[in-house]
């Protein structure tokens, strides 16, 4: 088990999902926001992406020579807004669907103790570089075993 484990088979998971689009084990990020677009455009010319990244890390002693250390996970989602195609519902249905793949896998295919389930923190509408997205946040708490 490890933070790179976890990282790789959340993203295994995630590119599972029907429609996913592209995803990305870290965050990207640009100062030219037409690059920043880029790196979530998918072959159709449409914004849909996600990144995965750790939040913050906590750690506590479970018994001698074994610590639990419990990750925040955080899961980005952008998608392309357009109101005339109802995107906000075909990203909403997507969000459902990728905590419905986190959380049939509480054990990240034994990559972690345990995980979730996941926790959608957040969902907003936001210009990039003149391009107008939705945005989601999906928080997983996902534990470790680690032999000190």
């Amino acid at each position: 088990m490890s933070l790179n484990n976890i990282r790789t088979e959340i993203k295994a998971l995630l590119e599972t999902v029907p429609g996913i689009g592209k995803v990305h084990d870290f965050e990207r990020w640009t100062i030219d926001w037409q690059k920043f677009l880029e790196f979530f455009k998918t072959a159709d010319n449409k914004i849909n992406g996600w990144t995965i990244t750790r939040s913050v890390s906590t750690e506590n002693n479970q018994s001698v020579g074994t610590n639990i250390r419990t990750h925040q996970i955080l899961i980005k989602g952008y998608y392309g807004l357009k109101d005339a195609v109802e995107s906000e519902k075909a990203f909403q249905n997507l969000i459902e669907a990728v905590c419905d793949v986190l959380r049939s896998h509480n054990d990240l295919n034994a990559s972690c103790l345990k995980s979730g389930p996941p926790q959608v923190s957040k969902v907003y509408p936001r210009p990039f570089g003149g391009v107008l997205v939705h945005v989601c946040n999906i928080q997983l708490a996902v534990q470790e075993r680690i032999q000190i």
